[in-house]
């Protein structure tokens, strides 16, 4: 389990990696378009180009982010409340983002099937949406992947991450 759970951290690292390589590079598009056009040359496609990559860099950092307990976590009603009903808690919420991830990467399979055959693409540029569906689905599974690991860890170590 152990080498499942090393293995799931450091495919999230690398996803987060790329996702702020992604974000890099939308920022430089997004400069050199803001230039270009003081010079009646703006880039064609930019804004095709930066909703693509901004779903992207959110995606591939969901993970991470999890792993990180980065996320908005409000634990007042938590506080004062004992490691027994804190665990539960976990639980609960765990298995309900197990949930929901699994949902909504099986919908964005199914959407980024439906994009694959029917062969939409962006407007301007003409970029296929299929693979971003794809990137999108992979991504909300690995994120119930981290999920139902970290209900293990908070059950092996008794940790209580949020």
């Amino acid at each position: 389990m152990n080498s499942v759970i090393g293995a799931a951290r450091r495919f999230s690292g690398w996803m987060n990696g790329l996702s702020g390589i992604v974000l890099f590079l939308m920022m430089m598009l997004t400069v050199v378009d803001v230039a270009l056009r003081a010079f009646w040359r703006p880039i064609t496609g930019t804004y095709e180009l930066v909703a693509m990559a901004g779903a992207v860099v959110v995606a591939f950092a969901i993970p991470q982010t999890s792993w990180d307990n980065a996320h908005i976590f409000v634990d007042f009603l938590l506080e004062k409340r004992s490691q027994t009903v804190k665990r539960t808690f976990g639980l609960f919420t765990r298995l309900l983002g197990v949930i929901l991830f699994v949902i909504l990467g099986y919908y964005l399979l199914t959407k980024s099937n439906h994009l694959f055959k029917s062969g939409d693409v962006s407007l301007t540029l003409g970029i296929p949406y299929y693979p971003v569906a794809y990137g999108l689905a992979f991504c909300a599974f690995m994120e119930a992947l981290v999920l139902v690991l970290q209900t293990v860890l908070l059950f092996k170590k008794g940790e209580n991450n949020g």
